[in-house]
């Protein structure tokens, strides 16, 4: 009984913590309320002030005015008869800083990264709605003699606080977000979170409270649990996006050390140096007018419409370049969207999020057909493929890239779905040759393609080999299949695209004027315009100067053909 009534009485304490007054506790809490008031005003403030702008009896309020002084939480001047915070409140506050566990794992991180910037660092942790910056560091020690402070701002509207909730549970954020705005869209957010958590960092043109321009990535602890994080705030009229997406994949690696993160696949890839321009007069490479994505990728050529569509993963869209009349059309998505194929009657089979979908071209909506993994939370399917028999073939990966959360799946005519591989890297599509006797399937976390034996009849895969291999600097993206059973691979990275003999060999090299070519398909009336599809979000920081066509679509014309798509039979 005795233990029964405990846990009642820490149950009762627990909720009562969340409300607002306390019972009992009204004289405490008056006293508290002085406290904040004061601290929070721009300038001290007179005994007067006080009691105009506090709800409490002028005899009560000069009793608690006076112990708060007593105990050095409030200072009175007696020349300006005015109150203000108290030194012991500071003190309070330098030794918790002192001993703060985020202070001591961020600070020779944005000290670094300070100085790396250019800009000021701050540390921003999450209390209730709210976040406040703990800690900043300058990258000029002629800064010190500066008096700067930093406002609370609600979570949602700001980049510290989207780039905490993007990692934090979801039942958590969800109840941020609904105390925040209860008539806010939460499944809608939900989806400019998931891009953040995709990122690694999250980014605002203009925070609604201060105005500015802000980058900011998550710290979290070894349980992955968010505790902080870092950014920078900016002039939104000087910074264009680009640059801060810049400084948000460096805020990431910063924080990503902080934090101790080895699993998670955010790095930044290293670039081989730009090429010299190609001699080879067999091909020509044209740089579509189609405007750059953050990530294009799934290109496929729909013959009935003869149109290419592909998919803006991070800034999600449906994308499509009609070469008849040059025609480059944009359709917004509410969530990352990153397979696509074409079912018997035409419809748009989209994968991400939501599992397997039917995209509507007109307004964007999702249709969830199946989902086989609504169960592994964090989640989602990547690029799409299908073979000759009409199964649709797909990887899934962590959201945040996290290494060998995925699989590889098939999905049989009927909505069946079979794991074919577990535990994969991170993968990209797959490629089938002529006879269906083999599957490429690349893997960029692996940075290898591989080859299975494959039986066109059941699905089922056999032994697996490596067929191309990457290295650091260089490795494989998406693939394709020409009509002559080559094998065509983006390098990321390598600034080209390389065709491969059946056996391996190289039997082709296409240099592009873009580092990360993501992925490729042949398309055009005849199938031999080899399109391929290209990231800015993923490059460095700087090297969008050496490659201002990155994001674009790129075509290459040769005299190779392409293989028409299969379609799925749902």
């Amino acid at each position: 009984m005795e233990k029964d009534g405990a846990m009642s009485a820490q149950s009762d304490s627990e909720t009562a913590g969340d409300q607002r007054e306390v019972q009992g506790a009204q004289t405490l809490l008056r006293g508290l309320d002085i406290l904040l008031f004061i601290g929070m005003s721009a300038q001290p403030l007179r005994f007067r002030d006080l009691e105009s702008a506090l709800n409490i009896p002028r005899a009560t309020l000069h009793r608690l005015v006076t112990a708060l002084t007593s105990r050095g939480l409030l200072r009175y001047d007696e020349r300006t008869k005015a109150y203000s915070v108290g030194m012991r409140v500071l003190e309070l506050s330098r030794r918790t800083l002192d001993t703060s566990g985020v202070i001591r794992t961020t600070k020779p991180e944005i000290g670094r990264l300070a100085r790396r910037l250019q800009h000021t660092l701050l540390v921003q942790v999450l209390d209730g709605d709210d976040v406040f910056v703990l800690d900043f560091e300058d990258y000029d020690i002629s800064f010190a003699r500066l008096v700067r402070a930093w406002p609370r701002a609600s979570a949602v509207e700001t980049a510290a606080g989207r780039a905490i909730l993007s990692v934090m549970p979801r039942e958590k954020c969800e109840q941020v977000l609904r105390r925040a705005d209860g008539t806010r869209e939460v499944e809608r957010f939900w989806g400019d979170l998931s891009i953040a958590k995709a990122l690694g960092y999250a980014v605002m043109a203009s925070e609604p409270g201060s105005g500015k321009a802000s980058a900011a990535a998550p710290i979290v602890d070894t349980t992955g649990y968010p505790i902080a994080a870092i950014g920078c705030q900016f002039d939104p009229q000087t910074t264009s996006s680009e640059e801060l997406h810049e400084v948000g994949r460096t805020l990431a690696e910063g924080a990503r050390r902080a934090s101790g993160q080895v699993r998670a696949g955010f790095a930044t890839p290293q670039i081989l140096p730009r090429p010299e321009p190609g001699t080879d007069k067999s091909y020509d490479v044209e740089v579509l007018p189609t405007g750059r994505d953050f990530v294009g990728d799934n290109p496929i050529w729909n013959q009935r419409r003869e149109r290419l569509y592909w998919l803006d993963v991070l800034a999600p869209a449906l994308r499509w370049w009609e070469p008849a009349t040059r025609d480059v059309g944009r359709l917004e998505l509410t969530q990352i969207t990153a397979g696509l194929a074409f079912d018997e009657d035409d419809r748009f089979i989209a994968l991400g999020e939501k599992g397997v979908c039917l995209l509507d071209p007109n307004d964007g909506s999702l249709t969830t057909l199946l989902n086989p993994e609504a169960d592994r939370e964090g989640n989602r399917f990547n690029i799409a493929s299908v073979d000759e028999t009409g199964r649709l073939w797909a990887g899934t990966m962590a959201v945040n890239h996290e290494v060998g959360k995925g699989s590889l799946y098939s999905i049989e005519p009927g909505l069946i779905a079979k794991r074919r591989v577990d535990r994969v890297g991170t993968p990209k599509n797959v490629a089938f040759d002529k006879a269906g006797r083999r599957m490429y399937f690349a893997d960029t976390a692996e940075r290898a393609v591989f080859v299975y034996e494959f039986d066109l009849a059941t699905g089922d895969l056999g032994d697996r080999r490596p067929f191309v291999k990457g290295d650091d600097s260089s490795h494989p993206g998406g693939i394709t299949v020409d009509a002559e059973d080559h094998v065509w691979v983006t390098f990321l990275g390598g600034w080209c695209v390389k065709r491969f003999a059946p056996d391996g060999s190289l039997a082709g090299e296409y240099i592009l004027p873009i580092p990360m070519p993501m992925n490729c398909a042949f398309g055009g009336a005849d199938l031999s315009v080899l399109f391929v599809t290209s990231t800015w979000i993923r490059m460095p920081h700087g090297l969008s100067a050496q490659a201002p066509s990155a994001g674009q679509l790129i075509a290459i014309h040769s005299d190779v053909r392409g293989r028409p798509a299969p379609r799925f039979r749902v």
